[in-house]
């Protein structure tokens, strides 16, 4: 990115901006891309190149909006600063009129563990791709939730802070290694494309992001997110141990053991994904009954 290019699309957004009376939300995590190099490495990117829908969370001004729009395929943003809602209305009139932009006002997250209510209704069951420069302090639930719903994201191509990051590609025995990553890891692959300066946004976070990309590949029993979860509280534990802190019986405990061929004296935080989710069908197994 030039200095040149960078000064334009930031003048550019301070116009907007103050045309619309606003100013960047801290309290919403609004750090606004104008890395114009990024932006458009970001819409040829495969996994964007492939998309039949694209879902963007946090639109902002637009400024990838515009670029998203440009692929012809349609788009659903969600944007919960009301300001800029009202903003992307005005500006994408025409886009939204043609039924190319859907539009949502509100939180990308209803709870926890569920997506946007109207976000869903959009998305029914047809293939659709997360796309967006996420606000950091939601950027975890909402990918996790878009894999691992019941008609998951295809692709997600998504910066978040580089902490984030690098905790949902860690690997086990790693300290990042966590429930989290085992989540992510289970239903698909992920990579980190590139690392992203402070510079490349407005305002400048105090630390540096990532682009994250990653494809969906299997799909994961619902129950799967909230065990492990559950189980990372005992992350440390030689593998019987933990499942007994779980709630499992000395026997339930050897009989998944023994279901799954595992060695008893490792501890939960040195299993992969693809052994805990071995671990949690055997689990549901051998529950105990009501």
């Amino acid at each position: 990115m030039t200095t040149e290019r960078a000064a334009s699309l930031l003048q550019s957004l301070r116009n907007d901006l103050a045309t619309a009376g606003l100013a960047p939300n801290h309290r919403l995590g609004q750090n606004f891309m104008i890395d114009a190099g990024m932006l458009s490495r970001i819409a040829a990117h495969p996994s964007v190149l492939r998309a039949q829908r694209i879902v963007e969370i946090g639109p902002g001004t637009g400024i990838l909006t515009q670029h998203l729009l440009q692929r012809g395929v349609p788009v659903c943003a969600v944007e919960l600063d009301r300001g800029l809602y009202h903003f992307l209305r005005e500006r994408f009139a025409a886009a939204i009129a043609s039924g190319m932009l859907h539009l949502i006002h509100g939180d990308a997250l209803a709870g926890k563990n569920h997506l946007n209510a109207e976000l869903c209704a959009w998305l029914g069951t047809a293939p659709w791709s997360l796309v967006a420069n996420l606000p950091y302090d939601v950027s975890i639930p909402v990918l996790l939730n878009a894999l691992t719903m019941s008609s998951p994201a295809e692709d997600c191509l998504v910066t978040v802070q580089w902490e984030a990051a690098a905790r949902l590609t860690a690997l086990p025995e790693s300290k990042a290694w966590g429930a989290s990553a085992a989540i992510a890891q289970s239903v698909g692959s992920g990579t980190i494309v590139c690392r992203l300066p402070p510079q490349c946004f407005y305002p400048r976070p105090r630390i540096d992001s990532a682009l994250l990309a990653w494809h969906h590949q299997v799909q994961v029993d619902a129950s799967f997110t909230l065990w492990a979860r559950q189980v990372f509280a005992y992350r440390r534990k030689v593998l019987p141990r933990a499942l007994r802190d779980l709630g499992h019986t000395r026997e339930e405990a050897q009989a998944i053991l023994t279901h799954t061929s595992l060695d008893g004296t490792r501890r939960l935080e040195q299993l992969r994904h693809d052994e805990l989710l071995a671990v949690h069908q055997a689990a549901r197994l051998y529950a105990r009954s009501p």
